[in-house]
């Protein structure tokens, strides 16, 4: 047997590994506008589990360019990762404040090892990742997938752990019976599944919507079980929550504010993505069918934030009781955890209240009568 490595040595390396992936991936400023610059603004830094911006993540544009964040005293720089397991150890590496992932990548971690990370803000409020299949494909029912290559992200994408688990709820074993490949998103994981080096897709509603821009005709495999479970928030060290709560409160209420704002005027919210992020405004594309494309990723990714109406509710970023008790439901049936876990164990609801301080009528009807001079 070889010579153990130091804890200390492991980490290093991890560490570095993280830093080289990051720098790949690439800070989100983009060189774009918003209205972040100012003296006395706190620096966040929030890891995105998506490998470069699009409209399902607008929101995030919103409340760079009109000032939410600023109001709240904050400088937020978006990075993009392959998936939610890069963005979660980059938080518990220290080298991000926040990051966006599922729930399903989080979980294990924060249950069976008592991580110091937990989510504290439920922004994609219903589940946006499904298994799926171009119209035509053989398979036809779950037992089908026994023998498949289904393609996700990457290999660390959140998608897997939830992909493993639906599979063992219908009796598979997904060590065994599949093989997950890495396609990457949009056209190029569209491609894999054309040209037959994918049998399926594991991904999410944002990317189903783009390749449905470029023609596919899909089909989806949905568990009835799953769709009880909420998806996308966003995670912090507890210890950050603690030492930070004001960046905590004012990150979520400026969150809270955007989706607001890009419910009533996604337009708008499309057109400040481009100025905060230039790169998602692709030339040689007419702008009426880029903004028609846009449109409805943000439409599908909004049935998921604004489920279960939270704005009526006043109850922006809350994790509700009988999701989480799903959620340990499920992670128990399909194996994601050995046992039976409590909210507090992965998720806080503690500012919640401070989320929701704010008139959210004042911002839909700002946003209805907003006139984008970008």
């Amino acid at each position: 047997m070889g010579p153990r490595r130091s804890r200390s040595l492991v980490f290093r390396v991890v560490a570095g590994a993280l830093a080289v992936a990051l720098a790949a991936a690439g800070c989100g400023g983009d060189g774009g506008n918003s209205q972040e610059d100012g003296e006395n603004l706190r620096t966040v830094k929030v890891a995105l589990s998506i490998k470069a911006m699009n409209s399902s993540f607008a929101a995030i544009s919103v409340a760079r360019y009109l000032g939410y964040f600023k109001e709240e005293g904050l400088k937020v720089e978006t990075t993009f990762t392959p998936g939610s397991t890069q963005a979660i150890q980059a938080v518990a590496a220290g080298q991000m404040d926040m990051a966006a992932p599922v729930p399903q990548a989080l979980i294990p971690d924060a249950v069976k090892n008592n991580s110091d990370q937990r989510m504290f803000f439920n922004w994609a409020r219903s589940q946006v990742a499904s298994f799926a299949v171009e119209a035509n494909s053989p398979i036809r029912n779950w037992a089908d997938f026994r023998g498949k290559k289904i393609g996700a992200q990457s290999l660390g994408s959140g998608t897997i752990p939830l992909a493993q688990a639906l599979l063992r709820e219908q009796g598979m074993d997904p060590d065994k019976d599949v093989k997950f490949v890495s396609v990457g998103l949009e056209a190029g994981a569209y491609h894999a599944l054309q040209s037959k080096r994918v049998d399926a897709l594991m991904l999410f509603d944002s990317q189903y919507a783009a390749m449905e821009n470029l023609g596919a005709k899909l089909r989806y495999f949905k568990s009835s079980l799953s769709q009880q479970l909420f998806s996308t928030g966003f995670s912090a060290k507890q210890s950050f929550m603690k030492a930070n709560p004001k960046v905590i409160e004012g990150f979520g209420r400026a969150m809270a504010k955007a989706n607001v704002f890009t419910t009533a005027n996604p337009e708008a919210a499309i057109k400040m993505m481009y100025e905060v992020y230039p790169k998602t405004n692709i030339p040689g594309i007419p702008e009426d069918k880029k903004m028609e494309d846009n449109k409805r990723i943000l439409a599908l990714r909004t049935t998921h934030v604004t489920s279960g109406n939270p704005d009526a509710g006043k109850n922006w970023g809350s994790f509700p009781e009988e999701g989480v008790k799903a959620w340990s439901d499920f992670s128990v049936a399909t194996k994601l955890t050995p046992t039976a876990f409590k909210a507090e164990q992965f998720v806080t609801n503690e500012f919640v209240r401070a989320f929701n301080a704010f008139d959210a009528q004042k911002i839909k009807t700002a946003a209805k009568n907003y006139k984008f001079e970008g």
